[in-house]
């Protein structure tokens, strides 16, 4: 029997952001921002890999909150780790025990890591390992590939307010490492680290990421890995764990807490111990629910074969999202492991910042949040442990509806879909 689809309302939800825009500055907060006016801005609750909203719809969701939920939405085992900390009380003028576990974790799962520092967000976590390879081998300069999140030091281009002493010193090279040896040419100058992130940097390969480590350490520069995408889900050690690649020093934050706010610098000893020497400390770096959630996050992982289910349901998607292009006979848009399958992308044409402005692409993305797929057009998905394979097969049914519609609203050439 084919399924009946009946678009959602939001009428609930389109009030809630009226309402919003009296006391928010531009109605809701950064990127929860409405992807497109008229679709949902408010959720209900969340379970597992689904999401319902104010309006009571349902979701398959595949952004995860942009990449924290690794497990699943309310995972219980994480939350009553939480709730056993809360009793007794999260928050306190020394340190909680539970810190000591959590690190000990981390330097048995991530390659880099011999030392570690907490810290609550990406960008905190990139800022600091910057400066800490500033202190240690006293230069200004830094060489990047990717986006390390939204500080003065990782923005291009003279916009937003932004301090260009700042971003001027951290000029970008194209991922490769014959690019990153040109731009230590042409620059001529001794350049303090390069970061990388391996959710943007290509090729991703054993050869050209290794080319990178070797032309930093040759330049004297030290090699910052920011895995705050990729840590845990490209493999549980990230994706310096896939390359054998090891950095000096690791930045970490999204699935390291199933949700919770955590973020972390690791790596190696002789790096670690300088962290004193630059001021970087924060009033709720170690409070202990978040470490709580991240102990229970990361024990799960380690125990069950958690990356494994990443990778087959991201396949399952991709597969399912290739052969539904091929049967409506569509040739751009295609799905793709970016850099794995546990992070799916599906995109017609993309834009130097991985955003597609084509506008099939927008219209497809769009039509699936009407249906109850939320599949997120500027970024790529996220597979939690807890989408089970009948989820994922839901949500290509609805990419199939959808695909319909939008080869009905748009004409295909070879090239291109065109109005």
């Amino acid at each position: 029997m084919t399924r009946s689809f009946k678009p959602y309302s939001f009428k609930t939800s389109r009030g809630l952001l009226r309402e919003a825009d009296k006391w928010f500055a531009n109605g809701a907060q950064g990127t929860r921002q409405p992807v497109y006016q008229e679709f949902p801005t408010y959720f209900d609750r969340a379970k597992g890999c689904r999401m319902w909203d104010v309006d009571g719809n349902e979701f398959v969701d595949l952004l995860c909150s942009i990449g924290p939920v690794i497990l699943g939405y309310a995972y219980k085992p994480v939350d009553d780790a939480v709730i056993r900390i809360l009793r007794s009380s999260f928050q306190s003028s020394t340190n909680h025990p539970i810190q000591i576990e959590v690190a000990r974790r981390l330097v048995e799962t991530v390659p880099s890591a011999e030392r570690v520092r907490f810290l609550k967000t990406g960008t905190e976590a990139t800022v600091a390992a910057a400066r800490l390879a500033r202190q240690i081998t006293s230069r200004m300069w830094i060489a990047r590939s990717g986006y390390h999140g939204w500080a003065d030091l990782w923005r291009y281009g003279e916009k937003g307010g932004t301090q260009k002493e700042a971003w001027e010193v951290v000029p970008s090279f194209d991922g490769s490492a014959e690019d990153l040896e040109r731009l230590f040419k042409k620059t001529r100058k001794k350049f303090a680290a390069v970061i990388l992130c391996p959710a943007d940097t290509r090729p991703f390969t054993t050869e050209n990421y290794q080319n990178i480590v070797d032309v930093a350490h040759r330049h004297g520069a030290l090699v910052i890995f920011d895995e705050v995408k990729t840590g845990f889900r490209t493999a549980l050690g990230g994706a310096q764990e896939i390359l054998a690649v090891t950095p000096d020093l690791t930045t970490l934050s999204k699935g390291l807490g199933n949700g919770y706010p955590i973020a972390a610098v690791v790596g190696k000893k002789k790096y670690m111990e300088r962290w004193n020497e630059t001021p970087t400390s924060g009033t709720f770096f170690v409070e202990a629910s978040s470490l709580a959630a991240t102990n229970a996050t990361l024990k799960i992982m380690q125990q069950k074969p958690v990356v494994d289910h990443l990778w087959k349901r991201g396949q399952q998607l991709i597969d399912g999202l290739n052969k539904i292009c091929e049967e409506h006979g569509m040739e751009e848009p295609k799905a793709i492991a970016d850099p794995t399958p546990s992070m799916p992308r599906f995109t017609w044409h993309t834009n130097e910042f991985n955003r597609c402005d084509h506008p099939a692409h927008q219209y497809f993305f769009g039509q699936c949040l009407r249906y109850g797929l939320y599949f997120c057009p500027w970024h790529v998905a996220f597979i939690n442990y807890s989408h089970r394979k009948q989820d994922i097969d839901e949500a290509l049914e609805i990419s199939d509806f959808v695909m319909g519609k939008t080869k009905k609203n748009w004409r295909t050439s070879k090239a291109k879909m065109t109005l």
